[in-house]
């Protein structure tokens, strides 16, 4: 397999495995048998790596490592509890456009011991990837997501996103797997 679709299966890898944790995250009303459903079906590999902390935002997990082939392709099935979600919207009762008041943040904000920064708005996203390629060329060598989170801040997810988008460009390159992976700006 070369480089380029390692790469980029690990990309879709981790926009799947983000849309999960968002979706589960936006439908606080789905119930532990709901969620078990989806253990059982086509979804259950992918949520059997997903942890609570991961849902509540605190836990720190890597990248998954690349999907392996899948058999024949089935439609997905969407329950109940997914299907009724914003189409547009990251969590329930916000709608597609963003408020008219929301600036971009430049840096990270500072909220309590860990650094809070907002992704929700492209230029959000683009000064967050810039501080995180940044660190990135500044770190002595390799460095692992909770380092790079402990010098920009962020919660998992929106590490392993910003990531995963400049692996994308071609920007950050990474070795290993799980949690030994570490990132280096190319």
């Amino acid at each position: 397999m070369s480089r380029f679709e390692t790469t980029f299966r690990n990309a879709v890898a981790n926009a799947e495995r983000d849309v999960m944790i968002e979706q589960i995250r936006s439908n606080p009303q789905m119930s532990l048998a709901e969620l078990g459903k989806l253990a059982t079906g086509e979804l259950g590999s992918l949520l059997k790596g997903i942890t609570i902390g991961e849902l509540l935002g605190q836990g720190g997990a890597a990248p998954p490592a690349a999907p392996r082939g899948r058999g024949g392709a089935k439609p997905v099935t969407v329950p109940r509890a997914l299907a009724k979600a914003p189409a547009a919207a990251g969590r329930k009762g916000r709608g597609a456009a963003a408020p008219a008041k929301e600036a971009p943040a430049p840096a990270p904000k500072r909220g309590g011991s860990k650094a809070v920064v907002d992704t929700r708005t492209p230029a959000g996203r683009d000064a967050y990837d810039q501080a995180m390629l940044n660190a990135l060329k500044n770190a002595p060598g390799p460095q692992a997501a909770p380092d790079l989170s402990a010098v920009v801040g962020g919660t998992p997810l929106q590490v392993r996103t910003a990531l995963a988008r400049l692996i994308e460009r071609g920007a950050v390159s990474w070795t290993g797997q799980a949690r030994g992976t570490r990132y280096t700006a190319v």
